[in-house]
């Protein structure tokens, strides 16, 4: 994994087709990983235990807020339910 979490706004990485995009806010997380009983899924979940470590060290290594508010792009919109 070459990707600093919440370094900048556009680093990203991928691990199968879990893809992770940085943000100096947020790292986003999206898509799915298939981890296999084999050297392949040793080696996802291998890096999968890498991109959580950084941002656990990331995270514990700064004074952080209760709860960072989100621009309103990175909000979601509620959208009625065209079928009700």
């Amino acid at each position: 994994m070459t990707m600093k979490p919440f370094a900048d706004d556009s680093a990203s990485t991928s691990i199968g087709e879990l893809a992770a995009e940085n943000g100096s806010q947020a790292v986003t997380l999206s898509g799915s990983l298939e981890i296999t009983r084999d050297k392949v899924g040793l080696e996802r979940a291998k890096a999968l235990r890498a991109l959580a470590d950084a941002l656990c060290e990331e995270l514990e290594s700064g004074d952080l807020p209760d709860k960072v508010e989100q621009s309103p792009d990175t909000q979601s919109d509620t959208v009625a339910n065209p079928f009700a």
